[in-house]
């Protein structure tokens, strides 16, 4: 006779049933009882009853979910009976009859390999990626740091999915960040910025703190908002309008403002810049810029021993800004080109943007007129005199720092 197969021998179990249950239908027949043969007695002494609501922990029995391993407290007692109490493992399956006899010597003989009867770390589905494959990402990426994802799956025959590359680099502390933006450098320009840098490589923060750092910001509606983080997900974010609502596309007011500070520390106003309507383009030229200097920094620039920064714009190095600046008789600080990264103020500019709107967050759905621009103009002046001193004592102090990035960097990018 030919071998029965699995799938055979199935069908021929459930047929003998449904034929079973049709003749007990059919006939009134007594229902079928299998009887299971009773459990049996273990050899050695008798063990004590617990007695009914007792709750002493020794003979609390194992309450145990099917199919679920057994918790470090209950292995403890099971091993403690073992080897302790020299039980066998009949008088341990009496105490816990919920336990298979199976399990209890599993137990026992590997508590000698675990540590505080915690579970050992299973060694799961082998891994997909082996050392080499490994090895090959590793090499791409110090290769090409902007490597895209399908570029690591094919360097490895797309043995797994992207999901396993990232949590892959998750572990080996690699992760993508965006590319940081900065002005584009030439070899002339670091050439100037190393110069610069070894220029003051010796300064302190004592003698940065002379150093008055100006320039000039724009603030425009709805430019310069402090991200926001939430515990709703992202998919449910809209549904429960836990959103940061933009102004609209166009044209929002826009106010120029100059400033400076230095780490002593001191602090120039806020001064709003508007266009000299004599010039061509109408716009802030050299004549407005002379106008303010003369009237703020005689009384800024008090001691002798200041130091005066600004940037190379044009305005800055007019010829008639450069003779009121000679004249006042304070030291000018040569400045490299292309180097934001260097005036602290640009970091002060980021923190001014973010306290104004975090004292009129309203203003992001205010009219485009000029009542919203004399409230935003107002409440940027308010919000620089509210920034903390310390703050400038903190960013002076960074200078020393910077410089020696600078030239760590041989005049090129810094973190900065």
């Amino acid at each position: 006779m030919a071998k029965l197969t699995s799938e055979r021998v199935v069908k021929r179990a459930y047929m003998r049933e449904v034929i079973w249950h049709f003749t007990q239908q059919q006939y009134d027949m007594p229902p079928r009882v299998r009887v299971l043969p009773a459990r049996p007695v273990p050899k050695g002494p008798v063990l004590p009853v617990r007695p009914v609501g007792s709750t002493t922990t020794a003979t609390v029995s194992a309450v145990r979910r099917r199919n679920c391993e057994l918790d470090p407290h209950l292995r403890t007692q099971i091993t403690t009976l073992k080897e302790s109490a020299g039980w066998s493992y009949g008088q341990i399956h009496a105490k816990f009859p919920d336990l298979p006899l199976s399990t209890i010597k599993t137990t026992c003989l590997r508590s000698r390999i675990r540590h505080k009867e915690i579970s050992m770390k299973r060694s799961g589905r082998p891994k997909v990626l082996n050392e080499e494959d490994i090895q090959k990402i590793s090499d791409r990426i110090h290769a090409n740091p902007r490597v895209g994802y399908n570029d690591l799956l094919a360097e490895v025959s797309y043995k797994c999915k992207k999901d396993s590359i990232a949590r892959l680099l998750s572990v080996e502390n690699m992760k993508k960040w965006r590319v940081m933006g900065r002005p584009y450098l030439k070899s002339e320009h670091a050439a100037e910025r190393l110069a610069w840098a070894l220029k003051y490589q010796y300064y302190t923060k004592e003698d940065f703190d002379r150093v008055y750092w100006s320039d000039e910001c724009t603030i425009e509606r709805g430019i310069g908002l402090r991200p926001e983080y939430t515990f709703i997900r992202p998919q449910d974010q809209g549904i429960q309008g836990e959103v940061m609502p933009k102004p609209y596309r166009g044209y929002q007011i826009k106010q120029m403002f100059w400033a400076s500070f230095s780490g002593a520390p001191r602090r120039s106003p806020l001064i709003p810049l508007y266009g000299n309507p004599e010039s061509p383009k109408g716009g802030i030229d050299a004549n407005i810029l002379l106008e303010l200097y003369q009237r703020i920094l005689p009384t800024l620039l008090i001691e002798e021993t200041s130091i005066f920064q600004q940037d190379n714009a044009p305005i800055h190095t007019a010829r008639i800004i450069k003779s009121y600046l000679a004249e006042l008789g304070r030291e000018l600080m040569i400045w490299p080109p292309y180097s934001p990264d260097l005036n602290p103020i640009e970091n002060l500019w980021m923190l001014l943007k973010q306290h104004i709107y975090k004292l009129r967050p309203d203003l992001l759905h205010m009219a485009n007129n000029n009542t919203t621009l004399e409230i935003m103009i107002a409440t940027a002046q308010t919000a620089w005199e509210q920034l903390d001193l310390s703050i400038l004592e903190n960013l002076s102090e960074s200078m020393p720092r910077r410089v020696k990035a600078i030239i760590d960097s041989n005049g090129w990018y810094t973190k900065y």
